[in-house]
């Protein structure tokens, strides 16, 4: 009998033990994630990080990643900001997520939506390069043509932008130059083509997505990219700032997901490794990374909190010295 006693006891213990194991950061004695989980994507519906966050939920969705259903939920404004707002409104810092990337970074300090001790980096999902750009029938054939026309009629010509980061992009240029390019704001990259197609503005910032296509028509020229290896066609012929003589003109945005502060260990981890196997699938190679110009960069939350935290030191230091941040 004591020998029932004692087996039963061990039965009843181990039950216990694979109970807890199971249970994830929810509580309760159930599984993580036991709710729908909603993956919030800070810009308005058609955009490219709208067109990035439903790819996301697409492939999650339709691959069965998560028991749970994943949606997605739109909040523009503010640079991001508006969206980092919602979700540091949310009290269950388990059940959501958001796309980031380094425009929405700067917003978060900018506008005083980072929370004290920062978002939950998720992972890193790819990094996106930048061009600086001219139009089609431009005069300037050449990165060595703007920069004399710029020293000689200093802030004379203009460089669309549509964020804080393409602004940092032309300061960058300013200082490796020693010129001054004059910044116009605008709302878009659409608008910026616009304007220098209309000859409104004569340059712009663009990332591949945003220019491929009208570069590859003629009705765009790329003069220069931020990297150290040519983007893929139809936009390498376009050479290199290092290329150039100017190896501190380097940079890449990065693209990836974050969760608010407070998210537990257990869910950042699960999150992480869903994420992992997105990056892996077919769909979002193809017909995002390949499709856009993008560079595959998954990093796991480990990893990519150590740049995350890097990454917005040095953006943090660039708006300050612009003056967009005190």
């Amino acid at each position: 009998m004591k020998k029932t006693l004692k087996k039963m006891a061990l039965i009843t213990m181990s039950v216990a033990l694979c109970e807890t194991a199971l249970t994830g950061c929810s509580g309760g004695g159930k599984a993580y994630p036991s709710q729908q989980i909603e993956l919030v994507i800070p810009a308005s519906p058609g955009g490219g990080s709208d067109t990035m966050g439903r790819l996301l939920v697409d492939i999650i969705q339709s691959n069965k990643l998560c028991p749970q259903t994943v949606v997605p939920v739109n909040k523009a404004g503010g640079g991001g900001s508006a969206g980092q707002q919602y979700v540091n409104s949310k009290s269950d810092k388990d059940y959501t997520i958001f796309t980031i990337n380094d425009a929405h970074t700067i917003a978060a300090t900018v506008s005083g939506t980072r929370p004290k001790n920062n978002f939950t980096p998720i992972a890193m999902l790819a990094t996106d390069q930048v061009l600086f750009v001219t139009g089609g029938n431009s005069e300037y054939e050449t990165m060595d043509q703007a920069i004399e026309a710029i020293k000689a009629n200093p802030k004379g010509l203009t460089v669309g932008c549509a964020d804080q980061l393409d602004k940092i992009c032309v300061f960058d240029i300013n200082n490796s130059y020693g010129v001054e390019f004059n910044n116009v704001y605008f709302n878009s990259a659409g608008e910026i083509a616009t304007a220098i197609m209309g000859g409104h503005v004569e340059f712009g910032m663009f990332n591949p997505s945003e220019c491929s296509a009208l570069v590859e028509s003629g009705e765009l020229r790329a003069l220069g990219t931020f990297a150290t290896e040519r983007c893929a066609a139809p936009l390498d012929q376009v050479p290199t700032f290092t290329e150039m003589g100017h190896d501190d003109l380097v940079f890449a945005m990065s693209r990836g997901i974050l969760g608010p502060e407070g998210m537990s260990a257990e869910a950042q981890k699960y999150w992480s490794d869903i994420f992992k196997t997105v990056c892996e699938n077919d769909k979002w190679v193809k017909d995002y990374v390949e499709a856009n110009g993008l560079t595959p960069t998954y990093m796991n939350c480990d990893d990519y909190a150590k740049y995350y935290e890097e990454n917005e030191k040095k953006l943090i230091e660039k708006a300050k010295a612009l003056g967009d941040i005190q």
